[in-house]
């Protein structure tokens, strides 16, 4: 008899826990009246990829599909009244695209074959969202969003990766070095891979070049002027923080002018925003 009350209490302590965490609507807009969140396509990672409709540049209506990476959340909306009663996807749709634009966002696309979808992009709190709505023409509808924001990342190359590149290549990419948007202020995420780095350098004798790199995104100069302020600011954290000896450390930044990928691709673009570090 304890363990079925023990077992009771349990199970009771679980549906209070999964009832307080449940999500009743999206981060950014309220749930639309006599609509809950089906919690089984509830989806929230860290880092992900949405496809956006855009304008296809070259067709005056056609559109072409990009992949936006960041931060994902997507969850669908069941119609709880009566099917008879529900909002026709133009209702659900026209009522996102006053929402979007009250917020100071733009409509990028809408599906005028279907007439099932919509995207927008929105600025908010100093990020970039890009949003699609989906109805499925029986009364419910799906709401995704990424907010822009690169991978962290997890993998970081070790002193010995580290030595073992510089003397194949006389040089190393790294991505995990991290800046805020358009600044040089480091973030916090980039201590694993400067730990490496440091690592390397007190173990080793060399002198390197810091090197930073950008997207074409902006003018050449303000480029120019931001990798080399963000190539310091990795070579100021490495001998201020990390104890590398300065004679070691030169900072040097060259924009775009090094690209080892198309910056026609938001992936391309992601991959050219990197530093190197560069045997002298």
């Amino acid at each position: 008899m304890k363990q079925i009350c023990l077992l009771f209490l349990l199970a009771f302590s679980m549906n209070i826990a999964t009832a307080q965490s449940r999500v009743t609507s999206h981060s950014l807009f309220s749930t639309m009246p006599n609509f809950l969140v089906d919690e089984y396509s509830v989806t929230q990672k860290d880092f992900d990829q949405l496809e956006i409709y855009v304008p296809d540049k070259k067709s005056s209506s056609g559109y072409v599909v990009a992949g936006k990476e960041g931060k994902l959340e997507s969850m669908t909306f069941k119609w709880q009244g009566e099917w008879q009663k529900g909002p026709s996807p133009l209702q659900i749709l026209n009522n996102f695209k006053n929402a979007v634009k009250q917020k100071g966002g733009e409509e990028v696309f809408y599906d005028d074959f279907y007439k099932d979808k919509v995207f927008f992009k929105l600025k908010q709190g100093g990020n970039t969202y890009w949003i699609k709505v989906y109805t499925d023409g029986i009364g419910n509808y799906t709401l995704s969003s990424i907010m822009e924001a690169p991978m962290e990342q997890n993998i970081v190359m070790t002193a010995d990766d580290i030595k073992n590149n510089l003397n194949a290549e006389g040089k190393v990419l790294f991505y995990g070095i991290y800046f805020d948007t358009d600044k040089a202020t480091l973030k916090a995420e980039s201590a694993p891979t400067l730990t490496n780095i440091a690592s390397f350098l007190k173990a080793n004798p060399v002198n390197v070049f810091i090197v930073g790199h950008t997207d074409n995104s902006g003018s050449l100069e303000h480029n120019l002027s931001l990798s080399k302020d963000r190539a310091a600011a990795v070579v100021n954290e490495l001998t201020t923080k990390y104890g590398v000896n300065k004679a070691q450390v030169t900072a040097q930044g060259v924009a775009s002018l090094a690209p080892v990928a198309s910056n026609k691709t938001d992936d391309g673009k992601a991959k050219n925003r990197r530093v190197e570090v560069v045997l002298k």
